[in-house]
């Protein structure tokens, strides 16, 4: 009924402002009654009231707070993290379209690879896929310096700098998503024979089950198939 009462039901508190502009003066009143402004200054994500109310209204809104901080590279606050790694099972019930925007979303930010890193160490990376947890630790050959999980962040992070289009940052994302499925040690280290192949498959289940438009899919799914080529 009020205005008030509005922003009390936002989300997080650099969203619940508003501006109360009188139209027979000059006078502009900031309404900021969760200290959004603050916030912003400080480059600070923080919920509105108590983060478990908040989320339990909208699980959404935990992956909103991953896709903000890599689309303005803010933080998000503590007490806010900490109720996303308690509460990342709601997550559960949320449509895989709803899902799949918000992860488009933060693929398409400047810094990708920070939500998608802070997504694994709250626990809600698995609710966008579980095949990208467990590239998560897994070490490769003498010609990788990283792990399978931090050289698809790296890639996608690239893609990203080239203002690559979406397909080519999923592919960068996904092109090695197979690794873990077919690593063997052999003659001293560790070996992927066919990942591309098995990745390939991994890729359309992975995009298929968040309802990417057919085409995206397709393209993608060329592009993990043929990189090694």
């Amino acid at each position: 009924k009020t205005i008030e009462e509005d922003l009390a039901r936002r989300d997080f508190s650099m969203n619940a402002l508003a501006l109360n502009l009188q139209p027979t003066t000059d006078n502009q009143q900031l309404l900021d009654p969760f200290d959004g402004e603050t916030d912003i200054k400080k480059k600070l994500i923080r919920t509105v009231g108590k983060p478990e109310e908040r989320f339990g209204e909208d699980a959404l809104r935990m992956l909103r707070a991953l896709r903000f901080a890599s689309e303005l590279n803010f933080a998000i606050e503590h007490e806010t993290q900490t109720a996303i790694t308690k509460h990342a099972g709601l997550l559960e019930h949320i449509s895989r379209e709803r899902v799949r925007d918000e992860f488009t979303k933060i693929v398409m930010s400047d810094t990708p690879a920070l939500a998608l890193d802070l997504a694994a160490r709250l626990g809600i990376l698995k609710f966008i896929s579980p095949e990208f947890e467990k590239g998560i630790g897994v070490e490769q050959n003498k010609a990788h310096a990283y792990t399978v999980w931090e050289h698809i962040l790296r890639s996608l992070n690239h893609a990203a700098k080239k203002q690559m289009p979406l397909y080519v940052r999923l592919a960068a994302l996904l092109h090695d998503v197979a690794k873990p499925h077919t690593r063997v040690w052999k003659n001293n280290q560790w070996t992927f024979y066919g990942h591309e192949v098995v990745g390939a498959r991994l890729a359309r289940n992975i995009l298929t089950d968040l309802r990417f438009p057919k085409e995206i899919i397709e393209k993608t799914v060329r592009l993990v198939r043929w990189h090694m080529f």
